[in-house]
């Protein structure tokens, strides 16, 4: 499972009225865009939609080796 400590954000921004956040997966190229009222909750959602894809410790690795220094964050 991905933890928080993976995690980063990159923008905040507004769209239509709603605070929006893009968060990254350090070491990847792997971006989740949620609505949050705060930095706490959009970490807590982009887990959570990180979560049900099914990324995990082991795959996160494997991918981190595949793009190594070409990551986004």
């Amino acid at each position: 499972m991905v933890s928080r400590n993976n995690l980063k954000i990159m923008e905040v921004y507004e769209l239509f009225g709603e605070l929006r956040y893009r968060v990254c997966v350090e070491g990847t190229n792997i971006v989740v865009n949620v609505k949050a009222l705060s930095d706490d909750e959009a970490l807590d959602k982009a887990v959570e939609v990180l979560t049900q894809t099914g990324l995990d410790d082991e795959s996160l690795d494997k991918l981190r080796k595949l793009i190594g220094d070409r990551a986004k964050c």
